[in-house]
């Protein structure tokens, strides 16, 4: 069962989340000399990464043995104000002085999104170490509609993982081989009128430690969806993270917990 961690406000969500991640990527450099980290979008991340990154404070991290990977990614290029490196670049990358070396990020900029996602597949397989977990950690977000990384509602993606114990048995053969399913894919998000490159189900799940932070009012219904809800993973794709158990941790405050009782 996930791990449920309730903060009193945004300010306490961010320091408790920072501070436990820059435990989990110690803790993967202290097991292997180095740290694979995925990062997330969304609003709710950007203080956690500006105090990740401020160098000389706590909760501090060796940025020079973490790989930088990204879970999700706009369809456009790095600079655009929409782009989910731009964002950890302004807040994270840049104050921390983090080696361009270790980043690996989407290349959104491509005119073709299904390139970008083709090229990402093949970066997220070389840094995979079967029988161990692509990555060490993995953060997300949580959209109003119960949306990870780009997995939106009725995404053909969840199609292959129509359960929650089908996603749990990928996840498990995944675990100990790399096998032919992508890793990464290009998504038409009608919505939005846009192009997505995101990780699949497959990847998402490929982590020792999967982190979702979330915040404020307008998220408890989709906390609640994620967490309270009957099965019913195409509409509610965050409930795709019930396939991993015991390595979630959900970290969010009051506000966003307000609907689960």
């Amino acid at each position: 069962m996930a791990k449920l961690n309730v903060a009193s406000d945004p300010a306490a969500l961010a320091l408790g989340a920072a501070r436990r991640v820059a435990a989990l990527a110690a803790a993967a450099i202290a097991r292997t000399g180095s740290a694979r980290l995925c990062l997330t979008g969304g609003q709710t991340p950007r203080e956690m990464y500006r105090l990740l990154g401020t160098r000389g404070d706590r909760p501090a991290v060796d940025w020079t043995k973490v790989d930088l990977f990204w879970g999700d990614e706009r369809h456009v290029p790095p600079e655009h104000p929409d782009s989910n490196f731009g964002m950890a670049n302004a807040t994270l990358l840049q104050p921390a002085a983090v080696p361009f070396d270790r980043l690996h990020r989407m290349r959104g900029e491509l005119r073709d999104a299904a390139d970008a996602a083709r090229e990402y597949d093949g970066v997220v397989r070389r840094f995979a170490r079967k029988p161990a977990s692509t990555f060490d950690v993995l953060l997300l977000g949580l959209g109003t509609d119960a949306h990870i990384a780009s997995l939106f509602p009725e995404s053909p993606l969840l199609q292959d993982v129509a359960t929650v114990h089908a996603a749990e048995a990928m996840a498990d053969a995944e675990r100990t081989a790399i096998g032919t399913a992508p890793r990464a894919a290009a998504i038409w998000a009608p919505h939005l009128n846009a192009w997505r490159i995101t990780l699949t189900p497959v990847a998402l799940l490929d982590s020792d430690a999967i982190v979702v932070i979330t915040s404020g009012a307008g998220k408890a219904d989709a906390v609640r969806e994620a967490l309270r809800e009957p099965e019913q993973l195409a509409r509610f794709p965050a409930q795709l993270l019930r396939a991993a158990g015991e390595r979630v941790e959900w970290w969010i405050d009051r506000e966003a917990a307000a609907a689960i009782g």
